[in-house]
């Protein structure tokens, strides 16, 4: 029996083959949502980091905050720039309606500031159930052809006209056995990998949104921002 790929694709059955097939595809969906999302969280992190250098002299200033409405144009790409710019934007409309309390300008600024938090959140999560179906999944689509190739071999086995019992008899269904499992465990190592990566990138990003949202507010309560 010939153990190299093409020849452990040739002895499968129309059930393994099925099965490398589905996992191929689970394994190139999953990897194009991880370079997908790999980038997007690299060019988000980077563009954060230079946005909260730009604003930071702005909050801490006395009388500068205005000049930062606007900013977030400036760093497209941004979870941090997106949501605090949305709070910016409530605050400049706040401070044209004279008299407003700075405590009810900084409650309008950080409702604004929850919504967009939650929605940028929701884009950075896209294609995570993906990777997650696919670590849970794939397993079991590989047990799946793992069942097939043992059927193979005992059909096989118990078949006097195809070696009557002999190892090079059950050889093909074994390895066809094995070989999904393997193809099935590797697929889903590969997305829980990237899963609980992209989990942790996700809890950065929030925690960078919610200092940077929590010093904004507390500048306008100490009326440092107009």
């Amino acid at each position: 029996m010939d153990f190299s790929l093409v020849g452990l694709w040739h002895e499968m059955g129309i059930i393994a083959r099925g099965v490398v097939v589905v996992l191929a595809v689970m394994s190139l969906y999953s990897l194009g949502i991880t370079g997908e999302r790999l980038l997007t969280y690299r060019r988000g992190r980077k563009q954060s980091r230079l946005y909260i250098e730009a604003l930071a002299p702005l909050v801490e200033a006395t009388g500068r905050l205005r000049e930062a409405v606007g900013l977030d144009k400036k760093f497209a790409g941004s979870p941090v720039a997106s949501v605090i710019g949305m709070g910016l934007a409530e605050y400049a409309r706040g401070l044209d309606r004279p008299g407003l309390p700075p405590f009810e300008v900084a409650e309008v600024v950080n409702r604004a500031m929850e919504r967009g938090k939650e929605r940028q959140l929701a884009g950075l999560r896209r294609g995570m159930p993906v990777l997650a179906t696919v670590a849970s999944s794939a397993p079991f689509v590989g047990l799946f052809g793992t069942v097939g190739g043992i059927i193979t071999a005992f059909q096989k086995l118990a078949d006097p006209t195809k070696g009557g019992g002999g190892i090079g008899t059950v050889s093909a269904g074994i390895a066809e056995a094995l070989v999904t499992t393997a193809v099935g465990l590797g697929v889903a190592i590969l997305a829980v990998w990237f899963y609980n990566y992209f989990t942790a990138r996700l809890d950065d990003v929030t925690i960078d949104i919610d200092e940077t949202a929590s010093e904004l507010v507390d500048t306008i309560l100490r009326g440092n921002g107009a």
